[in-house]
């Protein structure tokens, strides 16, 4: 990965600037002080980003991205399909990326790109309870899976051979030693990367994370309309634990809802009957809620030492 002076990437732009963009650009300070970091966002958002001296630079516009060998694209899933879209009226030969929870939609929108831009998919799973560029913290992603999701996987052996696809693929040569390039960078930002197709990640992460916060999110939703102030200010620490996701904002899961309800209505339906048999257990005196409980015991168990 070269040393501290030496970065992968020596101009990196990152378009959406909030707490994991923000995050990104604080992990790449630390690792490489000397690389050049370009915010393209709303402008009081890059204002305060160079006020707090997390980039060097800043602008509104996508013109900013000029030059740059990484785009890094943080901002909501759709947004970032927009950006991806229209970056190559602004940007010569370069690496791009994302950080968006869904994969699919960005991945159709990459087959468009020209040769000189090569797409890699990227989700880092690690995110905080608050939001906004101030909340960015340079240890937001140690330890944490960063999942690749390039246009394709390379092959496990063999020689690479141009593949030709609509709108002018690219080499799987190039591709592959951006996938490296990429793994380099997330490593040395102290993640671990991991290769996944989009879709095996969208399909994970409809269960891993878009179930969880639509299941809480309803949840805090029905307990809060029946219990009311008064009800909720008897509630312990279980109720408070259990639904700490729910003060998510919304607009950026409208977006992974949009480009992954096929997945997720699929989890959803699972839960439903995981409901539907504890209501029918509770209405014969709950004798066969213990192998639900044992089973999610055993899962938990499994979740806290992996």
């Amino acid at each position: 990965m070269g040393s501290l002076s030496e970065p992968p990437f020596s101009r990196i732009a990152i378009v959406g600037l909030g707490l994991i963009g923000g995050s990104i650009a604080l992990a790449i300070r630390r690792r490489w002080p000397s690389a050049v970091i370009v915010a393209v966002d709303r402008q009081p958002v890059v204002d305060a980003a160079l006020e707090l001296r997390i980039v060097n630079e800043g602008a509104v516009s996508l013109d900013a991205v000029a030059g740059a060998t990484l785009v890094m694209l943080a901002a909501p899933v759709l947004q970032n399909v927009a950006a991806l879209m229209a970056l190559p009226a602004h940007l010569e030969s370069a690496i791009v990326t994302d950080a968006g929870s869904t994969k699919r939609a960005m991945v159709a929108a990459a087959v468009d790109l020209p040769d000189r831009l090569t797409y890699i998919g990227g989700h880092p799973l690690a995110g905080a309870a608050v939001s906004g560029v101030e909340a960015a913290r340079p240890d937001l992603f140690d330890d944490r899976p960063w999942i690749l999701t390039p246009q394709r996987l390379p092959p496990e052996g063999g020689s690479y051979q141009r593949e030709q696809g609509a709108g002018g693929s690219q080499t799987v040569e190039r591709a592959a030693a951006g996938l490296e390039s990429l793994s380099q960078f997330v490593a040395g930002l102290r993640a671990v990367p991991q290769v996944m197709d989009a879709e095996t990640h969208d399909r994970l992460l409809a269960y891993l994370s878009h179930l969880p916060q639509l299941t809480v999110s309803a949840l805090m939703h029905v307990v809060g309309a029946h219990a009311g102030p008064e009800g909720l200010a008897l509630a312990g620490r279980g109720l408070r634990d259990t639904t700490r996701l729910a003060s998510s904002p919304a607009p950026a899961w409208r977006d992974i809802v949009a480009t992954n309800g096929d997945n997720i209505g699929s989890a959803i339906d699972d839960l439903i009957a995981a409901l539907q048999q504890l209501k029918a257990d509770a209405a014969d005196g709950g004798a066969r809620l213990e192998g639900m409980f044992v089973s999610a015991a055993r899962w938990k168990g499994v979740l806290e030492h992996s």
